[in-house]
């Protein structure tokens, strides 16, 4: 099972609010040249042919200025494309995966310090993990990154090798295999997905909630769901563990588990 990630930060208008991403999408490896000729497809079908080859930027094809348009009636070549897109998620029954962070010493994720894995990485890493013992016993998961340059590359890979083979609890994510993956994310349409996933539900929390509620739903309802209940709410009424967590800070030094899941 191949899972696809990408990194993105998104930053609100008065640059005040900044919200930083994981997102991962999973995928049989059999299934990708098939998904792959899909997505082409459809990006020739609102682009023409000289466009099909263009990569999918999340920050090109969520502006702010196509929502603008939709709002005043004039149809987005581009978010219809995004609909598109997601459908073709949905039909293919793709899931989503992601952290979101806002504290300002995990700004890059980018794995600074290499003997130290970054919980936005661990907290992907643990619901990936538990996804394949749920659903893919007999498969162990390949982790797919976006390539980012040779330094930072080499420092992700240490510091999820680190973890993997040092740590007690790394050695337990056994349906992960130990040594990730970098790929070019123009020639890579499971990191443009994951891409395009990333930057919505970074939109959700920099003051775009309103504005993007539509294909944050969608991404939202794509979310791996655990059989497994981690928490409860004030009523008593139990939380499953889901493919997408908020990282808090203050609950996290309390040392309860740092997050919500949405």
């Amino acid at each position: 099972m191949l899972f696809f990630i990408d990194e993105s930060w998104q930053l609100s208008d008065d640059k005040r609010n900044k919200a930083g991403v994981l997102a991962a999408i999973p995928m049989r490896s059999r299934d990708f040249n098939g998904f792959s000729v899909d997505v082409y497809n459809v990006k020739k079908k609102h682009l023409g042919f000289q466009g099909a080859g263009l990569e999918l930027k999340g920050h090109k094809l969520f502006q702010r200025y196509y929502f603008r348009l939709e709002k005043k009636g004039i149809v987005s070549m581009q978010l219809d494309m995004a609909r598109d897109l997601f459908s073709l998620c949905e039909s293919r029954g793709i899931k989503s995966f992601a952290t979101v962070t806002f504290p300002e010493h995990e700004h890059d994720l980018a794995c600074a310090n290499p003997e130290q894995l970054e919980r936005p990485f661990f907290y992907l890493f643990e619901r990936i993990n538990q996804f394949m013992q749920e659903e893919h016993p007999n498969f162990v998961a390949t982790l797919v990154f976006d390539d980012r340059g040779v330094s930072t590359n080499q420092r992700i890979s240490k510091s999820i090798s680190n973890f993997f083979h040092k740590s007690q609890t790394g050695r337990t994510f056994d349906r992960i295999l130990k040594v990730p993956f970098f790929a070019i994310s123009s020639e890579n349409v499971g990191i443009q997905i994951a891409d395009l996933f990333g930057h919505i539900i970074g939109r959700r929390f920099t003051g775009d909630k309103e504005i993007t509620m539509e294909f944050f739903r969608r991404v939202r309802a794509l979310q791996y769901e655990s059989r497994e209940f981690v928490d409860k709410l004030p009523s008593g009424q139990n939380i499953k563990r889901r493919g997408i967590k908020v990282i808090k800070d203050k609950l996290a030094a309390s040392g309860s588990g740092a997050g919500e899941e949405i």
